[in-house]
């Protein structure tokens, strides 16, 4: 019989999906695929990274800039309900249509294969995560049968094969008003146009049949008779006005074997894998199902090694498969619904941000340069925002955007438009992008450019009090509550003059606004404490803190910018702690909290690793497995009880390890700053660090109390290490030089 190899880095389960958010998942970066694993009536979707279904809605923006001064005389006098009223009623009478979804994510196919195959037992399916392979695997009358699905680094398309046997494979027919769908089948080809009613646009679908001894064509579907394994090749290709439709090539060449397909795209997917490595428990452990895993954890009350570590690889695993040619998008490169929760789109107040915060550290360059692609097709519209809605120059950043960058998600209680550092929390990347790889072409080409587009908005948007201080008016604190100044607005302007300044310095690039930009800079609101002692969320007398919030939006100096730490601001790191703490007590910790939301807990998590406070990571992860927040598959869903299939936490969960065991910021190597005591021994291989490091491992042991770690650097520098939680550590070096490429090695006693 065939044996289903359990994947040591993976998970493996006993049943078939019963709904697209539990199917086993894979992807490229272009092509994703979610396979339900049914022995009876399989279904396989295929999605693109390019298919959002346009609307028919006004893509025209208001012409809103020259009522800014009306509105912010508004503001002043009546304050921003009023305001917003007002700017809501002239939008409309300009022809606004209201608060409108971005077009959504939809998927490129269903497939179905059926067969006869009721009486079915020993059944399993898996994802590698080493691999990108999933497979199903079960038994009829003591005749094994087996698919596997991948989808190709180098062939770009989904690769699936069946077991020799009888099968009957249809296409799904779309219906829906939006778009027109024509299937053909002709030999071993099924071919379906797909044209958007509202654009120039749509896609084709080709599935090419390669290996089996006789097929019988209708109009509806392929009937396979195979006494060897059979190929099934399927490919999405986009088309819009600029381009032509595709016309059919052989995608893959008769003869060849799936193995030989596979090894290709292995070789690939296996190196990105593998440069970093969490290794927590044993392979026993890791072999068992997924199922028993997480079964075990909530009897325990606490996230166990194993299942820690498999979470931690599911996050990299989505981010490989759905960064690429884009970055992932609230669902990463998944979609089995034409109706997805916020459109499936790229939200940019916090989703895009968390799901690629583990990106450079886990060494994905490759998954970047999508990132940095998306920005760039949406800047022409992120300057039409910034013109219409403020008659300023530069960009500004939708928060929701999909085939269109246009700002169009907003109205009276969702005053979004307000919220104008978007652009600037985007920027954060590019200069990270620098950062951890010494990229000065990237710097210069990519990074200078954007942020200079950014301050030109600041130029033209800031106005000043009468001591000369900057106001940021209108002001919107994501998702939580108007007021001039929000802390988040100034946290993300500072970050950006900095950079920008730092930057040209690296560079040695004189500029005349150079004096113009530090100006700026000193011209930026004090940051505030209120009678809590906590970081104040908005810069404004008389407006109250809602603490009841899933958004971490004015912790943005400790979580992302690190703007300051407790030696180099004590008095506002202690502020931003208790803020953070009250955050807690509303809403984390507290059963009646407003909502639940994985993004609002990785936030959490990650602000606990700057704040040292291992046992609230622990309960992060808790919380996660006690709320059931993810699939089959590991992937997580925004609320509680597998509720809307949303990436951002994937994406930010390995950050969060990676920062409880080793972090860098303000020349200062910290290390097991929020380890959770129930890791006791662990090690970890690959990590990048900021300034062009690598951890090229760190093993620690806890019942021992010790720690061995190696680092290089691709440049010379000197840093020191900090252990918070071992205050009596034994550092026999505590201040360092490393040197370029030579490796360093510590040995601490804790």
């Amino acid at each position: 019989m065939m044996k289903h190899i359990l994947p040591r880095k993976g998970i493996w389960t006993e049943t078939p999906a019963q709904k697209w958010e539990d199917a086993l998942v894979s992807g490229n970066g272009s092509h994703g695929v979610m396979v339900f694993g049914d022995p009876i009536k399989d279904t396989i979707v295929g999605n693109h990274c390019r298919l959002y279904l346009p609307q028919g809605n006004s893509d025209q923006l208001p012409e809103m800039a020259p009522y800014l001064d009306k509105v912010r005389e508004i503001i002043r006098t009546k304050g921003y309900e009023e305001a917003i009223a007002y700017y809501y009623r002239k939008s409309t009478e300009l022809g606004y249509e209201g608060l409108t979804m971005s077009d959504p994510y939809h998927p490129g196919f269903h497939l179905f294969i059926e067969t006869d195959h009721h009486n079915y037992s020993r059944y399993r399916r898996s994802i590698d995560y080493e691999t990108g392979e999933l497979q199903v695997s079960y038994q009829v009358n003591h005749q094994s049968y087996r698919r596997k699905t991948f989808v190709s680094q180098t062939n770009n398309a989904i690769i699936h094969e069946l077991s020799p046997g009888n099968y009957h494979i249809s296409l799904k027919q779309y219906v829906d008003k939006k778009m027109k769908q024509r299937t053909v089948i002709e030999e071993n080809v099924i071919h379906a146009q797909f044209d958007y009613e509202y654009s120039d646009a749509g896609y084709d679908v080709w599935i090419q049949v390669i290996g089996a001894d006789k097929l019988i064509t209708s109009h509806e579907a392929i009937n396979i008779c195979a006494t060897s394994p059979t190929i099934l090749v399927m490919k999405i290709i986009p088309y819009d006005i600029e381009s032509k439709r595709s016309v059919f090539s052989k995608m893959i060449e008769n003869g060849i074997t799936y193995t030989k397909l596979f090894q290709k795209h292995c070789d690939i997917h296996r190196d990105r894998f593998e440069r970093v490595e969490l290794s927590l428990t044993t392979d026993h452990e890791r072999l068992r199902s997924i199922d028993d895993i997480v079964l075990e954890a909530k009897r325990n009350k606490s996230i166990s090694p194993v299942l820690l570590e498999k979470m931690y690889d599911a996050g990299r695993y989505m981010y490989i498969c759905s960064a690429g040619e884009l970055t992932p998008n609230l669902q990463g490169i998944w979609t089995g619904t034409f109706e997805p929760a916020w459109s499936g789109d790229f939200t940019f107040d916090t989703n895009v941000e968390l799901s690629i915060a583990a990106a450079l550290s886990s060494h994905q360059l490759e998954g970047m340069q999508g990132y940095f692609r998306l920005i760039k097709e949406l800047i022409p519209e992120f300057r039409e925002n910034a013109k219409k809605y403020y008659g300023a120059r530069g960009v500004m950043a939708a928060i929701h955007a999909s085939n269109s960058g246009k700002h169009l998600h907003w109205n009276e209680d969702w005053p979004l438009h307000f919220w104008t550092c978007g652009a600037g929390w985007l920027a954060h990347w590019y200069f990270q992008y620098y950062r951890f790889t010494g990229d000065k072409i990237f710097l210069k080409e990519e990074a200078i450019p954007f942020l200079k587009e950014i301050v030109l908005f600041y130029e033209d948007f800031l106005i000043e009090d009468e001591d000369g201080t900057y106001r940021f008016t209108p002001s919107y604190s994501a998702e939580n509550g108007c007021a001039d100044n929000a802390t988040q607005d100034i946290a993300v302007a500072k970050e950006v003059l900095t950079n920008l300044m730092i930057a040209h310095d690296i560079l040695s690039m004189d500029s005349p606004e150079r004096t113009k930009w530090q100006q700026m800079l000193q011209k930026l609101p004090a940051y505030q404490i209120n009678e809590d002692g906590a970081l104040k969320e908005w810069l404004t007398p008389g407006k109250e803190e809602n603490y009841n919030h899933r958004h971490f939006s004015h912790l943005y100096p400790v979580f992302q910018s690190r703007e300051f730490n407790e030696i180099t601001d004590p008095k506002m790191w202690s502020a931003a702690k208790i803020a953070f703490d009250k955050r807690l007590e509303a809403w984390l910790l507290n059963k009646e909290a407003d909502t639940s939301s994985t993004h609002g807990r990785m936030h959490s998590a990650l602000c606990a690793t700057q704040f040292h406070m291992p046992d609230l990571v622990e309960e992060v992860f808790h919380l996660l497995v006690k709320n059931n927040c993810f699939y089959t598959s590991l992937m997580m869903s925004h609320y509680n009880d597998q509720e809307v299939f949303n990436v951002d936490g994937n994406g930010a969960l390995p950050q969060v390890v990676h920062e409880m065991l080793v972090d860098y910021s303000h020349h200062r190597l910290t290390l097991l700053g929020a380890l959770p005591n129930s890791l006791k021994q662990g090690e970890i291989r690959g990590i990048r660090l900021p300034e062009q490091m690598q951890v090229t491992f760190l093993k620690w042991d806890l019942t021992k109390k010790n720690i061995a770690m190696e680092l290089l650097s691709e440049i010379e520098q000197t840093l020191e290490i900090y252990l918070p939680l071992y205050s009596e550590a034994d550092v026999s070096e505590k201040r360092f030089t490393l040197y370029p490429n030579q490796p360093k090695s510590l040995v601490i006693q804790l």
